[in-house]
């Protein structure tokens, strides 16, 4: 079975894999189109920097507009 990434529409032909989920809505992603962000919901107690969720592009627009993303990217 081929997966699919739900932003470009791309199956997995190598080199193109479908990797990751969207930590939101569970869109499946490749690894060109996936947004990983640092979330502070994710932080220890201990002071320590959150974890990164995978997010598409709808998603951080409406969820994490104003976080930072491990990549730049248009809004």
């Amino acid at each position: 079975m081929s997966w699919e990434c739900g932003e470009c529409g791309r199956g997995e032909d190598p080199p193109v894999r479908v990797d990751a989920a969207c930590h939101h809505c569970g869109k499946l992603l490749c690894r060109d189109d996936r947004i990983e962000i640092v979330d502070i919901a994710f932080a220890s107690t201990h002071g320590q920097l959150g974890l990164a969720a995978t997010h598409c592009g709808g998603c951080r627009r409406q969820y994490h507009a104003a976080d930072i993303s491990l990549r730049w990217e248009q809004l």
